[in-house]
């Protein structure tokens, strides 16, 4: 499954996601371990929450590339995105996305971010396709 991250138009330093760990029609998982090397930690050692939608994103970007075949797309549309705890140095992130609908053109998911038990950050986000 590591061709799922390589079909993405991001490499290091951009690449968010680290290890594909199960793809299937409606969802993906994914982890990401976050260090201090991590060009997008802050000097406090916490990940802003623009990352954090960034490695949705493109862990549904992976997903459309899994089942749909799509290799280039862009985050349309971000809607009601929260940060419950902040991430940080030293955490490992699993990433989950799940489709929820399907439109010309455009795919809408469903991510939230998860360290242990915890949710750290949720929300839905759009991924349309180039015209």
């Amino acid at each position: 499954m590591k061709d799922l991250l390589s079909s993405l138009p991001h490499r290091w330093p951009f690449l968010l996601l680290d290890r594909v760990l199960e793809v299937d029609e409606r969802r993906g998982v994914f982890i990401k371990l976050v260090s201090g090397g991590d060009p997008c930690v802050t000097p406090s050692g916490t990940v802003p929450a623009a990352f954090l939608v960034e490695a949705l994103a493109q862990a549904g970007g992976a997903h459309m590339n899994a089942n749909f075949g799509a290799t280039a797309g862009f985050l349309a549309k971000v809607d009601g995105f929260v940060v419950r705890t902040p991430v940080q140095v030293g955490d490992e992130l699993r990433i989950e996305v799940e489709l929820q609908r399907r439109l010309r053109g455009a795919s809408l998911f469903r991510g939230r971010i998860v360290v242990g038990d915890e949710v750290r950050a949720e929300g839905k986000f759009t991924l349309a396709l180039p015209s």
